[in-house]
């Protein structure tokens, strides 16, 4: 019976499915490459979260058909040397989308309107000369840019229009904004007052909101990344936090995964950060584990897949 691998903790209507559809699944920690190679011939698909998947793996898995990205960033694998060997290579977009832009909205109003710090107030390791300068600002009525306007930037949309907001969306290609329209990323840089992060970690994308968009940003400015940690420049983000060219920043995703403990994103107070959860919801967690488990069985009956990306 061809192997289906799966991870730690993944949904067990995902188990279920996968083996009503006569494969065997067998499931393991997905730590080292080990935990994938092991299995030589007899595996035909990959349900992956994190791990990095490229040549070294693959190769060793011949009959390898499939690698299902559990989610909609997929930097962790190689598309050249999926493509090199035949495999092909799914995410799921959409699935996730509501968990993600829930989370999105809660940075605006944790590092917006200073909530994780007066927490910290109430147990005593607050910085008060903070609280004492800065006020936290309402998102109501507010310009908020999004930058990335697929499944999940527009999702942030819909939830945002119970605030009276106005959208500056910036996609690569152009698209309905009910409560907004389409801008440059220099007009969202220059004129939101809020800044969503929701795009995908690309050679073009990587390091792309660095000092330069810091410099064009508002004073009052807070900005959330639930994409991932590379699109922004670290270094530069921190300066301009620490010289307060900006109000303040929501990370759920950071360069370095899991974060240090010693970081200076830590040590800021005008910083809310969380460990990449965006989309660790139970709902979103069994709607992915559907998505990539139906793009398997899919692919290997015969039939095309919905989401490739390679």
């Amino acid at each position: 019976m061809k192997k289906i691998l799966v991870f730690n903790g993944i949904s067990q209507k995902v188990i279920d499915y996968l083996e009503g559809a006569h494969f065997e699944v067998v499931i393991n920690s997905q730590d080292t490459d080990e935990d994938f190679t092991q299995y030589g011939k007899d595996l035909y698909g990959i349900i992956v979260m994190m791990h990095k998947i490229d040549e070294k793996i693959i190769q060793k898995l011949p009959n390898l058909k499939i690698i299902a990205r559990f989610g909609v960033g997929y930097d962790n694998v190689n598309l050249d040397d999926a493509t090199k060997y035949g495999v092909t290579v799914t995410n799921a977009p959409g699935a996730n989308a509501v968990s993600v832009a829930e989370t999105a909205v809660m940075h605006m109003l944790m590092a917006g309107r200073l909530f994780y710090q007066y927490h910290q107030k109430m147990i005593g390791q607050a910085d008060n000369d903070f609280l004492a300068q800065y006020r936290g600002q309402e998102i109501t009525s507010k310009t908020v840019g999004i930058i990335g306007f697929g499944n999940i930037g527009q999702t942030i949309a819909q939830l945002l229009s119970g605030f009276n907001v106005n959208i500056l969306a910036y996609a690569r290609r152009d698209r309905d904004v009910p409560n907004g329209r389409m801008a440059s990323l220099d007009e969202i840089y220059q004129q939101a007052d809020f800044i969503v992060l929701a795009l995908p970690a690309t050679a073009n994308t990587v390091g792309m909101v660095n000092q330069d968009a810091f410099d064009q940003m508002k004073s009052n400015t807070v900005l959330v990344n639930i994409a991932r940690g590379s699109v922004i420049d670290e270094p530069a983000l921190i300066e301009a936090l620490k010289a307060h060219k900006i109000a303040g920043a929501g990370l759920d995703v950071t360069v370095q995964e899991p974060l240090p403990a010693d970081s200076e994103l830590l040590q800021l107070p005008n910083v809310f950060v969380t460990p990449h959860i965006a989309a660790n919801s139970k709902e979103a967690h069994e709607n992915v584990g559907l998505y990539a488990a139906e793009e398997i069985v899919r692919l290997l009956t015969g039939k095309e897949v919905r989401s490739q990306v390679n």
